[in-house]
């Protein structure tokens, strides 16, 4: 089944019955998750959709909607001209409980009840997209994105390509002098990027990359910022090498084999953390190091502490990477930098938020005002929202 004839099932079944054979094809393509987000995109489509207030529920009873996509439902066919005024809300609850693993955030222990917080503003913002700066070794700079696609550049004996968000190095490495290109994604950006040596690289927002248009040395040395996923390719006579630099930090390196891991060193966060999915790295910086396995994560705080080496929550450190923010007991204020890098926005506080840790999962392709929303059902953080610049507020117990 294809993307085109889920998406007209899904719009026949908003307006008209199923016969019993398309009832069973959407079942399935539900059950299966192949198209996850397709289905989840139209279902917020649907529950955001203006023609909602038809509707006539409550804010509050909206709200509680969402928070029931959580349970176990099987997909019915919607009957009579009453059910059909309803689909807008509960046929999408329906649909969405068989594909959503969280939509509505929730809280460590259970708080009191506080009524429905209704201070985000409709003023929707766009999530991130990908974007990115190619600078040349000439200083020469290329935007990045889906209107410049194709042949872009040749350095040396190189070619660089872009095709559907990932630039592509291609070429035979016999550069007289390395020729180092820097790939960097500003707030609200992420791109993909395959090296010469047929390394791929995920940028996260904010983020930066310089490499070699070719490797020629004995190594192969790159040097990153922000937050970056490697999938390194294997070449036992060539090491590949990180240089992590952190504003504020002492300079940290890392080197590999053949491995994937992911480096996060963003200098507003509390820690610089390198994740190993597979493979083996050594994380050094000065005269200490630490040896990964694979599921394991080094840790190193920018007062100068020495590495701390724990059992990593790799679903959580990849996330951004699967296109999704996931949480477990994540302080609000982690939450909100991740989202201030991923929006594009500024954040403030109003009252102390240090107790309030939540867990869930939400994609990375929803406006922001939907994500607020389902972080508020928790009715542990209240939102206003004044044009970029998101302010966050306790919600006190009654």
């Amino acid at each position: 089944m294809t993307v085109a004839e889920i998406r007209q099932l899904l719009e026949k079944y908003k307006h008209q019955p199923l016969s019993p054979d398309e009832l069973a094809q959407l079942q399935q393509a539900v059950a299966s998750g192949a198209f996850e987000e397709e289905i989840k995109a139209d279902i917020l489509h649907t529950l955001h959709a203006q023609s909602a207030p038809e509707v006539e529920w409550p804010e509050a009873e909206k709200a509680a909607l969402l928070q029931q996509v959580l349970q176990t439902s099987p997909l019915q066919p919607v009957r009579g001209p009453y059910a059909r005024k309803r689909w807008t809300y509960a046929a999408a609850a329906v649909l969405a409980a068989g594909i959503i693993t969280s939509v509505a955030f929730l809280m460590r222990r259970p708080a009191t009840k506080a009524p429905m917080a209704a201070a985000v503003k409709s003023n929707p913002l766009a999530p991130g997209s990908n974007k990115a700066m190619l600078i040349l070794a000439d200083n020469s700079t290329i935007t990045l994105d889906s209107n410049n696609t194709g042949a872009l550049a040749v350095q040396g004996n190189t070619q660089i390509s872009n095709t559907n968000g990932v630039l592509t190095y291609k070429g035979n490495g016999d550069n007289k002098q390395p020729l180092y290109n820097t790939v960097a994604t500003p707030r609200g950006g992420q791109y993909q990027l395959t090296l010469a040596d047929g390394s791929k690289i995920w940028l996260n927002a904010a983020s930066s990359i310089r490499f070699p248009a070719a490797f020629t040395g004995n190594e192969r040395l790159v040097e990153i910022t922000g937050e970056v996923y490697f999938e390194v390719a294997q070449q036992a006579d060539k090491p590949f090498r990180v240089k992590v630099t952190t504003p504020g930090m002492e300079e940290m390196s890392i080197t590999v084999l053949g491995t994937s891991f992911n480096v996060m060193a963003y200098a507003d966060e509390q820690a610089v953390r390198t994740t190993l999915v597979d493979g083996a790295v050594k994380v050094a910086r000065g005269t200490q190091q630490s040896l990964l396995k694979p599921g394991y994560q080094a840790s190193i705080e920018p007062d100068g502490g020495t590495f701390t080496t724990s059992t990593a929550d790799v679903e959580q450190a990849l996330a951004w990477k699967e296109g999704k923010f996931r949480f477990r007991n994540t302080n609000i204020r982690t939450i909100m930098r991740q989202l201030a890098r991923w929006y594009d926005i500024e954040v403030a506080y109003d009252g102390n938020v240090s107790d309030i840790d939540l867990t869930g999962v939400i994609s990375r392709r929803e406006d922001a005002d939907a994500l607020l929303k389902a972080l508020e059902t928790t009715q542990r953080i209240k939102f206003t929202v004044d044009g970029r610049t998101i302010t966050a507020k306790p919600v006190t117990p009654h």
